[in-house]
């Protein structure tokens, strides 16, 4: 009975182990996915092949890298700031109580929009001297439709030899003068319906009572606020500053012997801390036309795009100002530059489908252009579009 144990049992472990290897078999024979990032050993570097439907998606756009004349930069440090240009300061024109306050710093408000609502006497004031101004009006009418019956009354009478001309002609002169104090009582209602328009009210439907807005001349992102609810304002107090974030300044500090580099328009390239490796462009907007008397130092105006919004004043920042004695280097465009584990890498092309990781040190940029340092050789193909597919297929292959 043992001995046919052994043998049930030693047949049984034979059939487990055929299976096993027929399912590795079957699994081995399975077709691998259609785009497969292929790491090669460290000496050749890391491939990335795409095969299947990743080459029919994989828009790639290949460049070449080229030598060029490239300015040296002028480095200066600055800081970021609001660009005054686009950047407004919203006061107060009436006296009055703060009943609330309808925004806070940071709200990005638009043109129109209420920010404060106030309380004034302004509202009664400009009430009265509408309703005073329209009888006013009225009245003038009412004497000067007098006078014109006087004055056609006295012409008939003169015709008739019944009045002398000396009583025609002061009839003429008062019904004359009767025109002008109409004219007069339409320009003193016109300017009060003006003051009620100016406080935002209607002067056709009076409401002494109407609160007053304070409202954004302008769209943009509320920097600063100067009163709370309460307080109360008086005419040309500071309220509000608005500014558009899109475009700000940078103004930076360049040292006195570089002055003569420096012309208005050149290109000017930014990095902040808060963003490592990455640059911003811009251009010099204006040079300062005096020199810190402590420092030696002349202050530039940049000009830089933020319509990211990445960017916030008051940023400390390092510029490098295209406006040194030009050099040959080696160059490519700013896109074909990928980020990947905190390195700079390109993509070169290889035979069909293949692209090598390749890491590169960068130097100068100027405009869209980037110098080269280490890592690539001049006529070599690089992917300027598309690169991120690649990068993708790297990182997954690395998931994997």
């Amino acid at each position: 009975m043992k001995r046919m144990a052994l043998v049930l049992f030693l047949s049984m472990m034979l059939l487990v182990l055929s299976g096993c290897g027929k399912s590795e078999e079957a699994a081995s024979s399975e077709p691998g996915p259609a785009a497969t990032p292929t790491p090669s050993s460290p000496e050749a570097g890391e491939l990335v092949t795409l095969t299947g439907q990743s080459s029919q998606y994989a828009s790639l756009v290949v460049t070449e890298a080229v030598e060029r004349e490239m300015a040296s930069p002028v480095e200066a440090t600055g800081i970021v700031a609001l660009n005054e240009d686009r950047t407004i300061r919203v006061g107060a024109f009436i006296d009055g109580r703060v009943m609330r306050v309808l925004v806070k710093v940071g709200d990005r408000v638009r043109e129109g929009q209420a920010l404060a609502e106030l309380h004034t006497h302004d509202v009664h004031e400009a009430g009265a001297n509408i309703v005073q101004a329209r009888a006013n009006l009225t009245q003038k009418k009412n004497q000067s439709a007098f006078a014109r019956n006087s004055l056609e009354r006295a012409d008939r009478l003169f015709q008739a030899k019944a009045l002398s001309r000396q009583e025609l002609e002061r009839a003429r002169v008062d019904y004359e003068s009767s025109q002008q104090d109409v004219v007069h009582a339409e320009a003193e209602l016109e300017r009060s319906k003006g003051h009620l328009e100016l406080l935002g009210l209607s002067p056709d439907k009076l409401d002494y009572d109407a609160p007053v807005f304070i409202r954004a001349p302008e769209s943009g992102v509320i920097m600063q606020r100067q009163i709370t609810t309460g307080a109360s304002v008086n005419p040309g107090e500071h309220l509000f500053t608005i500014s558009e974030l899109g475009q700000l300044w940078v103004l930076a500090e360049v040292e006195e012997k570089r002055l003569a580099q420096l012309k208005v328009g050149a290109p000017v390239t930014i990095e902040v801390a808060a963003y490592p490796g990455q640059q911003f462009t811009g251009s010099i907007a204006r040079i300062g036309d005096v020199l810190n008397p402590q420092t030696r130092m002349i202050e530039v105006r940049c000009l830089v795009d933020n319509r990211m919004g990445r960017l916030k004043p008051e940023m400390y920042a390092v510029t490098r100002i295209a406006a040194g004695e030009k050099t040959r280097a080696l160059v490519v465009p700013r896109s074909t530059i990928q980020d990947v584990d905190g390195q700079a890498v390109v993509f070169v092309a290889r035979e069909g489908q293949t692209y090598q990781k390749r890491t590169v040190r960068t130097g100068r940029v100027e405009g869209e252009l980037v110098e080269i340092l280490e890592g690539l050789k001049a006529g070599e193909k690089i992917v300027s579009s598309g690169g991120f597919l690649l990068k993708s297929e790297i990182q997954k292959s690395k998931m994997e």
